[in-house]
């Protein structure tokens, strides 16, 4: 049985003049559609996806669907089940947006009916199914557009009914949360919430705003910026250390903007981007990239490590039926597996699940390519459960990475597939496999090289 397979980015390559820079190619993996709601020539139901790693390492895409919750098995594309939610009202979109925390998803929407209210869903009975806990919301307070949940603190923060601001919930009991207060914000549309601070995108305002929440009987407002010449402030993440803030704006022709934060009486806007659509929709950051879902360009990654001078890196057009700025397309992205995936919800009812591959290009002058066919030792070398594996190719042309076992079993495919010539890798997760000695064969064109490894359990 191959085992789950994990993407690592390529590191290597340099140029003659100045540091290169990765490009990648987007893999699509797979791609299933879920019935929508007709309207005029279009459908629409889809809505928000986010993703669940089970300990097993199997990864899991989640999706808003017209008529509640999906999970899908990212490898094989299979349903495994599908929660009922809402759908009284929110006529066609059925907004529905969802995140997870330990062995929970949680959702919301802005419908009423069966299972309004966040909904909570145990996943530790998957990959059979999901166990549904319950629907909770205080009296009055039902619907809502969008929550964010702090996983290091164990808090979720919830847009209130109306709007008007943000419910802070407990989670110290994942089934049974606790409302812990509220924070009222002009126009509020979006939250993102880590360490005991809570990013705001504040709609029509137009302004973003950053709170204090360590103390949940006194919140307290660390900044509350206005967007120049802004156009509807719809959503906001920050850079994993902190020092910037990307935000949408979702209206024609208005910019992803990169904000430096790190003064918070002295904000800065340092770099903007649009892609071909010019309409974005929500951004999401890993590292030094930004996923964007961005409506009929489908899903844009952006490489912000130089936030002044952000660069489309990659893209994938989910919705290639046009080019404009219409609410059409690509609503969802979400980069944070551990196997390389990353995935893209159409409002339309798609779900696509993506990898990305990279190769690493030279910025302003030719990258130097590798001088001939090579395969590297895999690092670390014995390993448990993960290991790399670096090649060069001086040429173009098909490509196939295969893992072996000590008696010519086939365990893995790494790749198959055609490549342009430079320096690859690609992790091997031999999670589930037997400790022993493994080979793993390299063959481009005419050119064969095999190496061993070792799995040290």
């Amino acid at each position: 049985m191959k085992t789950a397979l994990a993407f690592a980015l390529l590191l290597a390559g340099t140029t003659s003049s100045i540091q290169a820079q990765e490009s990648y190619n987007v893999v699509q993996i797979g791609r299933i559609w879920f019935d929508g709601l007709s309207f005029g020539a279009d459908t629409a139901g889809g809505s928000d996806c986010w993703g669940y790693t089970a300990p097993d390492g199997t990864e899991y895409a989640i999706v808003g669907t017209v008529t509640g919750i999906a999970f899908v098995n990212a490898a094989t594309m299979e349903v495994v089940d599908e929660i009922q939610g809402p759908t009284n009202g929110d006529f066609p979109w059925k907004h529905r947006d969802i995140k997870t925390y330990r062995h929970y998803a949680y959702a919301v929407g802005e419908m009423t009916g069966t299972n309004a209210g966040l909904m909570i869903m145990d996943l530790s009975t998957l990959p059979d199914s999901v166990r549904f806990v319950q629907a909770y919301h205080p009296a009055g307070d039902v619907t809502s557009h969008n929550f964010s949940i702090d996983t290091t603190m164990g808090y979720a923060y919830i847009l209130k009914q109306g709007y008007t601001g943000f419910r802070m919930v407990s989670l110290a009991d994942p089934e049974n949360p606790v409302e812990m207060g509220t924070v009222t914000t002009p126009n509020i549309h979006d939250v993102y919430a880590r360490n005991d601070t809570v990013w705001v995108a504040e709609g029509w305002s137009p302004t973003f705003s950053m709170y204090d929440v360590s103390n949940k009987a006194a919140p307290s407002l660390i900044l509350r910026h206005p967007i120049p010449a802004g156009g509807y402030s719809h959503n906001i993440w920050p850079t994993d250390d902190g020092r910037y803030a990307i935000t949408t704006e979702e209206t024609d022709f208005k910019t992803v903007k990169i904000w430096d934060v790190s003064d918070p009486g002295n904000v800065t806007l340092v770099g903007e981007y649009l892609g071909s659509s010019n309409l974005a929709h929500n951004v999401h950051v890993k590292g030094d990239l930004v996923y964007i879902s961005h409506y009929e360009a489908g899903v844009t990654v952006v490489d912000i490590s130089d936030p002044a001078n952000p660069v489309e890196v990659a893209a994938f057009d989910t919705f290639p039926r046009g080019d404009n700025p219409n609410f059409r397309g690509c609503w969802g992205a979400y980069p944070f597996t551990q196997n390389g995936y990353f995935y893209a919800s159409d409002i339309e009812g798609y779900l696509t699940v993506l990898q990305l591959d990279s190769v690493s290009t030279g910025v302003g002058t030719s990258p130097e390519l590798p001088a001939g066919f090579s395969l590297e030792q895999n690092y670390p070398n014995p390993f448990n459960p993960a290991t790399s594996i670096t090649f060069h190719l001086a040429e173009a042309g098909f490509v196939a990475l295969t893992v072996y076992d000590i008696l010519g079993r086939e365990i893995a495919t790494l790749v198959s597939e055609n490549l342009s010539a430079g320096t690859y890798r690609r992790e091997w997760n031999a999670k589930g496999e037997a400790s022993g000695v493994y080979l793993y064969r390299l063959q481009a064109g005419n050119m064969v090289e095999s190496r061993r490894m070792v799995l040290a359990r």
